[in-house]
């Protein structure tokens, strides 16, 4: 799964064979379908139908899928509805609570939250995602009063790094929050 902060240019970059396979890390990744259709429920309680692109190396022929990073993987929500209820979480708000406002079930709120109880592995990844944007001096997140919070910090770190260093504007925000870190553990364990 290769999480795409901009899925249009990772379309493009997909077609013109410039993607390099996170596979094996020496092949191109050739055009090779479609995944399966889902729908993603948004914030203002609409939903989107998304088909994303499947790519296939041309040297190891493992396969990937091009997500855009405003959708975690094997998830029904969009990351601005996750977030929202995070930030919800944070202050103080129940499952029970967040999900009536959002539109959604409690115990998917629930699951969120279980799925990011052990947040240090994405506020190091995060955090290193962020000296890798902002070279030399990058401005460190602020302390924060849990683990979850400490790396929802560091997440938003990233993101305004990427905005104010990389070109990117306040309206990449949700997918940015996905690419640095929500994304990526919030999609569930597979069953193994």
């Amino acid at each position: 799964m290769l999480l795409c902060a901009d899925a249009g240019a990772a379309a493009a970059d997909l077609a013109s064979g410039r993607l390099a396979c996170p596979s094996c890390g020496t092949g191109r990744l050739a055009r090779w379908g479609y995944g399966r259709e889902r729908v993603i429920r948004l914030l203002d309680g609409a939903t989107v139908r998304l088909r994303p692109g499947r790519g296939r190396c041309v040297s190891c022929r493992a396969t990937h899928i091009l997500l855009p990073a405003w959708c975690a993987p094997r998830r029904a929500d969009a990351i601005e509805v996750i977030a929202t209820g995070l930030a919800a979480a944070l202050g103080g708000a129940g499952a029970g609570r967040i999900g009536a406002d959002l539109g959604v079930p409690a115990a998917t709120v629930r699951g969120w939250l279980r799925r990011l109880r052990g947040a240090e592995e994405m506020r190091c990844y995060a955090t290193r995602e962020l000296g890798v944007i902002g070279g030399a001096s990058p401005e460190l997140p602020a302390p924060a009063a849990s683990p979850l919070g400490e790396a929802l910090n560091a997440v938003a770190a990233a993101a305004h790094a990427a905005i104010t260093s990389r070109g990117y504007t306040r309206a990449d925000m949700w997918p940015l929050l996905g690419r640095f870190g929500l994304a990526r553990h919030l999609a569930p364990a597979r069953a193994g």
